[in-house]
């Protein structure tokens, strides 16, 4: 299979092919797929029995039962459905930064997540946002769609402000089969988080929040004095850089990590920390395995 420009190289690809993305509710999905399905009908997990009913397909009645206590008595089994999938990625310019940047990071995570989907036939949906712009690629179902989707992902250019409320009310604004959604970005939008959050939790999706970190941003190195420039609105501001401004930093950073955990463990969210130095195998194969995202 291509792989544009070894956004993910053929070992690690080879790596994802026994995992599958977990949804803790019976999904809605449309098509015949991996996961649990709302519908019940002929699929093959076996769940109760009921009376049988007028016009009910005779094929489930468990003639056993009949032979045995002459009632008629209908198996009922759970439909393996399709999952729909919701991977958004923050375009913002905040994502251009570290080494790798937080963006290159996000990209990976996304392409990893996606291509499971894809291998157990879901229905994957890419997304990038700043500034309130949406950029999305169609639903794709199906390994053969693994190119294109990880083509998308490579031409994601940073720009712009995180802006969350506007991004989720405009992608979600449309109607969407309620399914998992995966949200991978660093979460400094000025505005905070709740207000995006609330689009989410008002559209009943299940949600998992991959927050992502760059190790400078949580321990800055910096000369006496600096001039710094805001990453998503070009302001600058020059500063002495003192040890006590940066332990309120550290400070403020660290409560910045606590409320979007905080959040996502309040309404029962998953949430990850992603940490660039983390090595990326490491985050996917095991972090997100842990935290039953991935199985």
């Amino acid at each position: 299979m291509a792989n544009p420009r070894g956004l993910l190289d053929q070992s690690f690809l080879h790596k994802l092919e026994v995992l599958s993305l977990v949804m803790r509710r019976p999904v809605h999905g449309q098509l015949k797929g991996a996961h649990r399905s709302r519908r019940v009908g002929s699929g093959m997990v076996f769940t109760d029995f009921r009376p049988y009913s007028a016009g009910d397909d005779i094929r489930n009645i468990d003639w056993g039962i009949y032979l045995r206590m002459d009632r008629l008595i209908l198996k009922l089994f759970e439909e393996e459905a399709d999952l729909p999938i919701y991977l958004l990625v923050d375009a913002s310019r905040s994502m251009d930064y570290g080494a790798p940047s937080k963006l290159d990071y996000a990209r990976k995570v996304a392409a990893a997540l996606c291509y499971v989907g894809l291998l157990n036939h879901d229905r994957v949906n890419l997304v990038s946002f700043a500034d309130g712009a949406v950029q999305a690629l169609p639903t794709r179902r199906g390994k053969s769609q693994a190119p294109q989707a990880f083509g998308f992902l490579e031409r994601i250019q940073p720009g712009g402000e995180t802006g969350l409320l506007s991004a989720l009310r405009r992608f979600f604004g449309s109607p969407r089969t309620r399914g998992l959604v995966v949200l991978i970005s660093d979460f400094l939008d000025p505005d905070g988080i709740e207000p995006g959050f609330a689009v989410l939790r008002r559209f009943r999706h299940e949600v998992a929040v991959i927050h992502v970190i760059s190790p400078e941003e949580r321990e800055p190195r910096l000369p006496e004095e600096v001039v710094l420039v805001d990453a998503e609105d070009g302001t600058a501001s020059e500063l002495a850089v003192t040890p006590r401004l940066l332990e309120a930093y550290r400070q403020a950073f660290q409560r910045h990590e606590r409320e979007v955990e905080a959040y996502c463990r309040r309404y029962g969210w998953a949430y990850v920390r992603a940490l660039t130095e983390v090595p990326f195998e490491d985050l996917i194969l095991k972090l997100l395995r842990d935290q039953g995202l991935l199985r």
